[in-house]
């Protein structure tokens, strides 16, 4: 076989050029045009070398390196059909012997495919993971920024007047909530230079021991801050646990609702709130400065 071959290496190098060249759109980046000649000549070499042994461990490590630097599996099998027409072409004769020599090629052929088709699988499921671990983080990012913009819209802080907020809480509070609204609060109270922060619970439908130690962590983090923390709206329900839980609220004025919180806040800043109905009609504050 090989004494059969060799004359014709030349000559089946060109052909395997040929058809690299003619498929090359189909492989990567990583294996330009001008490489061609080189990678025909590697394989016909490989060719003789298993021809002559019958090892495959070359083969297959070939074919790992050869999909490695981008040899493209489409361009592969163009070249394969094009070096199985030209072997044929020029075996003298087709004698059983002529045919085991097709065989031979073939099977040398096809233990390369292999080795760059396992070359491709492994790269795709890497890039499969790489993609999936992209996606994943993007949806884990998009997540937290929509959990973001929720907790924003649903704890507004509102600016009563300089230095006093009121936040508004509506809805059931769980931990997590619970850890968020006293994050934005407390940066809120930083940006804000905030000395009055009311804390508004008349929205909240139920309230058990986890959602009142919440609420007095976060008007403790308050004080930390400088802010004084006002608690209004408080219904019997929540009265009823605050006092079945033993909960300390030294140091939190506790108010009955919104407006008695807003009229205490004022008067901390130096403000006096006039009720008389001309005061009312003239200023829709409803204060006036010392």
């Amino acid at each position: 076989m090989q004494s059969w071959i060799d004359p014709e290496h030349q000559a089946l190098t060109k052909g395997a050029t040929k058809a690299l060249k003619d498929n090359a759109v189909h492989n990567r980046s990583g294996l330009p045009p001008f490489r061609l000649p080189q990678v025909a000549q590697q394989i016909l070499t490989e060719l003789l070398h298993f021809i002559s042994t019958g090892d495959t461990g070359p083969v297959l490590s070939l074919g790992d390196k050869l999909g490695h630097q981008g040899l493209g599996l489409r361009a592969l099998l163009g070249l394969s059909r094009t070096l199985v027409r030209e072997v044929m072409a020029r075996l003298p004769g087709r004698t059983p012997e002529a045919l085991e020599h097709v065989a031979r090629v073939n099977d040398y052929l096809t233990l390369l495919v292999d080795a760059v088709a396992e070359r491709e699988r492994r790269e795709i499921g890497v890039q499969r993971d790489e993609m999936q671990l992209a996606l994943e983080s993007a949806i884990h990012n998009r997540e937290n920024e929509l959990r973001r913009i929720i907790l924003e819209l649903s704890t507004p802080i509102m600016p009563v007047y300089d230095h006093i907020v009121v936040l508004p809480l509506i809805g059931k509070i769980d931990a997590e909530r619970a850890a968020r609204i006293t994050e934005f609060l407390l940066r809120t109270v930083v940006e804000r230079q905030v000395h009055t922060a009311i804390l508004d619970v008349t929205g909240v439908p139920a309230v058990d021991g986890e959602v009142v130690a919440a609420l007095v962590r976060t008007a403790r983090a308050l004080e930390l801050l400088g802010a004084h923390p006002v608690l209004v709206g408080i219904r019997p329900e929540i009265a009823r646990a605050l006092c079945e839980h033993s909960v300390d609220l030294a140091g939190i004025v506790v108010l009955a609702n919104l407006q008695s919180g807003i009229v205490y806040a004022l008067r901390r800043e130096g403000l006096e709130v006039s009720s008389s109905p001309l005061s009312q009609r003239r200023s829709t504050h409803g204060y006036r400065g010392r």
